[in-house]
């Protein structure tokens, strides 16, 4: 799939699920909440498609944004983007490498109880996972997302808040497609169909 038409399709599916999200929040329920995440990403393999060995992903750092819409009863939707720049060595070369971003829309929530200084909570996000080689010889894929995981928030004042968390995410190819091809034929290819991670990260959140 063309660059172009990909960048196009998710900037509409963000436009609607923002659209989704701001039509399912309650009136009058309590303010909404912007997240800035930063973190670890670990786990994941590629199979070089040379030697047919696996390559495990080093951990890198993600970025992300949630903004959450309060259902009521501990209950909230949310739109999340994550980002994860990686590089990836190749066709059993060790000084040639592929560099990959990684990144992912979804949509889902939380449900968190307690009212203290702690509240735990649960999530879960299903959505897309846009995965660009740095190099123009390779196209991009577009992959399934999903995660689930658990954490706590703390609030520090009516507006500021930490958001601890941990994450499994998993990644399954959309068709038959080998992986990090282009004209030349594919370096990379994934490992059972997807890429399994774990993440582990810390925010700060914005109610407004």
């Amino acid at each position: 799939m063309k660059r172009h038409d990909l960048r196009v399709l998710v900037g509409r599916g963000l436009a609607l699920l923002l659209a989704l999200g701001a039509a399912a929040a309650p009136a009058g329920a309590q303010a909404t909440e912007l997240t800035a995440l930063v973190g670890l990403r670990l786990g994941g393999e590629l199979e070089d498609i040379a030697s047919g060995d696996a390559l495990s992903m080093d951990e890198s750092l993600t970025l992300g944004l949630v903004l959450g819409f309060p259902l009521g009863r501990g209950r909230t939707l949310e739109v999340v983007w994550t980002h994860q720049p990686l590089d990836v060595p190749s066709t059993g070369n060790d000084a040639a490498e592929v560099g990959l971003r990684l990144d992912t829309l979804g949509v889902g929530g939380t449900y968190e109880w307690g009212e203290g200084s702690l509240r735990p909570f649960v999530s879960a996000t299903v959505g897309l996972t846009l995965l660009s080689p740095d190099s123009d010889d390779f196209d991009v894929e577009l992959l399934f997302a999903g995660t689930l995981g658990g954490g706590v928030k703390v609030p520090i004042s009516g507006q500021l808040g930490l958001r601890l968390e941990g994450r499994g995410v998993a990644m399954l190819a959309t068709g038959s497609a080998a992986g990090i091809c282009g004209g030349g034929g594919c370096v990379l290819g994934f490992s059972g169909s997807g890429i399994a991670q774990l993440e582990l990260l810390a925010g700060l959140s914005l109610s407004f």
